[in-house]
């Protein structure tokens, strides 16, 4: 599966990673949609406090189970 991971601030990457397998209380979501929110801008920015890079952006998603 093809993941983004900004590795410092204005870098974005992009790598395959292995496929995530739930455990029996969790699901898989196939992720359909996205949005960016003002946190998300300040850490592609260097701007927000609380970051520390490598990071995987989104909590914001949309999708099937």
């Amino acid at each position: 599966m093809l993941q983004a991971v900004m590795v410092e601030a204005g870098k974005i990457e992009f790598g395959q990673v292995e496929k995530p397998k739930p455990e029996d209380h969790e699901v898989l979501i196939k992720i359909k949609r996205i949005g960016i929110c003002g946190s998300d801008i300040h850490v592609f920015h260097g701007l927000h406090p609380y970051t520390n890079y490598p990071v995987v952006q989104g909590h914001e998603v949309s999708g099937e189970i």
